[in-house]
């Protein structure tokens, strides 16, 4: 049996930090990627994710598939505080080859992942920004 549940973020989550974003590739064949049925790319992202378990920090490197045309966070540098859009948690029953269930198998995926980070330009301290100049 197959179940997927949407994740809320914010409150899964202290932080996503991005790590990297790689092809992914098909079972038994290092070298081709995987694609969907329609023909579009399959991608895997690392991340670093940050949360509470039992009142301490904790962090863990978690793997998420995407499907894009284009490499996605093609843009973003390591460590960049990130959101996924569409974020979703996947269970599925493992099995032995008697079909016995034997645990779960899960596995993440969203459809974007978008950076958190402000790009608005910071002001220097003791010195106020443009707007406030000019009032």
């Amino acid at each position: 049996m197959i179940q997927n549940f949407a994740i809320d973020q914010a409150a899964t989550f202290e932080s996503l930090l991005f790590l990297s974003c790689e092809p992914k590739t098909a079972f038994g064949d290092s070298f081709r990627q995987e694609t969907t049925k329609d023909g579009l790319p399959k991608w895997e992202a690392q991340l670093v994710a940050r949360f509470r378990q039992f009142g301490r920090a904790t962090n863990e490197i978690i793997k998420v598939g995407l499907v894009s045309e284009r490499a996605p966070g093609a843009d973003l540098a390591p460590a960049t505080p990130v959101e996924l859009v569409g974020f979703e948690i996947g269970v599925m029953d493992k099995k032995d080859r008697n079909g016995n269930v034997t645990g779960a198998q899960v596995w993440y995926r969203c459809q974007e992942v978008r950076s958190t980070a402000s790009t608005a330009p910071r002001s220097r301290a003791g010195q106020g920004s443009q707007a406030e100049a000019a009032s």
